[in-house]
């Protein structure tokens, strides 16, 4: 994490390229057996359900009272297979479309830059850098785990439709933006430092400075 001096002065939050890379690499390895593992519970889930309705029906001599009682958690395990493979189907299509982008796009050196505009911001998964001016920006939290550190970019309401903002409605970055019990959505960062934690001091200057003490660490 430095600040550029010069034309187009900025703060510059860096992050560990080989370790995006291992964690690109983890993940692609493990997403697969995930969404098949969904897939494969879904199937299982049919077996037993199958095999249950047909026991249950011979041993009680076909439909009456006491099949329909035995059948009522058949029936809640059925109503599961759907959302199964509906996760499985959805895991299938972010796994494919990582691929897509890892593909084509290079790791970047740098999570988020500060600048008088606002905040550039890269999320690893999404196509496309997110740039959210100062106005569609609350606050921002730093936690720091180790060398893993996480930045919450708290959004104002309606930050999607702010003028100049701009890969909000990616479905990764959509992923990445999570609700509090409050209301507030947080763009969530994941920074890898090759060093040392990202320092919430020196995020909340940077903030401070160039949102011309608008928008702070909290």
């Amino acid at each position: 994490m430095h600040m550029e001096h010069g034309v187009g002065q900025e703060y510059v939050v860096k992050t560990d390229p080989g370790t995006v890379a291992r964690v690109r690499a983890s993940l692609l390895r493990t997403m697969p057996w995930s969404a098949w593992g969904a897939a494969v519970g879904s199937v299982f889930m049919l077996v037993v359900v199958g095999g249950g309705f047909y026991f249950t029906l011979r041993i009680n001599d076909g439909i009456n009272q006491d099949s329909v009682l035995a059948l009522m958690p058949l029936v809640i395990f059925l109503l599961l297979v759907p959302i199964y493979l509906r996760d499985s189907k959805r895991q299938f299509a972010v796994l494919r479309r990582l691929k897509q982008t890892w593909a084509v796009k290079e790791i970047s050196p740098v999570t988020m830059r500060v600048t008088d505009e606002g905040l550039w911001c890269v999320v690893d998964a999404a196509p496309e850098d997110v740039f959210l001016p100062w106005a569609a920006v609350t606050h921002v939290q730093v936690k720091a785990r180790g060398r893993i550190s996480a930045l919450r970019v708290a959004l104002a309401p309606g930050a999607t439709t702010t003028p100049g903002a701009s890969g909000l409605d990616q479905p990764e970055v959509r992923r990445a933006t999570r609700r509090t019990w409050k209301g507030v959505s947080r763009l969530h960062l994941v920074v890898y430092t090759p060093l040392r934690p990202v320092s919430g001091s020196e995020i909340d200057q940077a903030v401070g400075h160039f949102s011309g003490g608008r928008v702070r660490v909290r």
